[in-house]
């Protein structure tokens, strides 16, 4: 079960709740990670980093529902899918807290359920601090990461441009650029009781100075999501989760 509340993307004036029951599964294999939300395959691995193939996925927007894109055409359900460079900076000698610097660079593709159109590229480098469960921290997995995010002309004027036909006297013509796209600070919390998990998490987007913040459909420089995840599990295999883990 998901249940959060989040900005309709970031910049929006209006926020929404989601509540969803979905089916929840996590894979680690050798060469592949996977769960609601990624996938990631390993390319190169050694003791010191690994370059993996990331997939992401992004929810849609229903633009008659918010304020600033009334009567606009709908942003459709996102994904993203690259490289990752992840470099391990530092580990504790009890093997239990990690600090890591991760890289993903993607290619984003919306959909509007008939067909899939190529909106940019996307990249957030940022530093990650992992702490696994132990008696020490009640057995509570998490993981707070910092970064900035970068957008090419496409991705952000997918989100923020605005065509001719759809500007009004409030909402001029406008057309997106590259550039930074804000920084963000992130944390997940995991907590394990038998085969139950309880996972709430929080995001913060601090969005002054981005490139396109002059866009009519950008408002809010605060975007913020939190909420839980709760998840049954009625199945696992005997290899264990070797670290938590939050892909952007």
């Amino acid at each position: 079960m998901l249940n959060f509340r989040q900005d309709r993307y970031r910049g929006s004036a209006d926020h929404t709740w989601y509540n969803w029951p979905l089916p929840a599964f996590i894979y680690r294999g050798k060469d592949v990670e996977a769960e609601n939300g990624f996938i990631r395959g390993h390319f190169f691995k050694t003791e010191k980093f690994t370059l993996d193939l990331s997939f992401s996925l992004g929810l849609n927007v229903d633009s008659n529902k918010d304020t600033l894109r009334k009567n606009m055409k709908d942003l459709g359900p996102i994904f993203e899918l690259g490289p990752m460079f992840r470099y391990y900076l530092w580990k504790s000698q009890d093997g239990n807290h990690f600090l890591n610097f991760e890289m993903p660079y993607r290619a984003v593709y919306a959909t509007d359920g008939k067909k899939v159109e190529h909106v940019g590229y996307y990249s957030i480098p940022y530093l990650a601090y992992n702490s696994r469960p132990t008696e020490n921290n009640f057995g509570i997995a998490s993981e707070l990461s910092v970064g900035a995010s970068y957008g090419s002309t496409n991705f952000h004027d997918y989100f923020y441009g605005v065509r001719t036909k759809d500007a009004t006297p409030t909402r001029s013509p406008y057309q997106a650029a590259s550039g930074y796209s804000g920084f963000q600070v992130a944390g997940i919390f995991t907590k394990r009781f038998n085969n139950f998990l309880v996972t709430p998490f929080v995001r913060y987007d601090y969005l002054d100075g981005v490139s396109y913040e002059s866009s009519p459909l950008f408002k809010n420089r605060h975007f913020t999501q939190f909420g839980v995840v709760l998840v049954w599990y009625f199945y696992q295999s005997d290899r264990r989760m070797e670290a938590p883990t939050i892909v952007k």
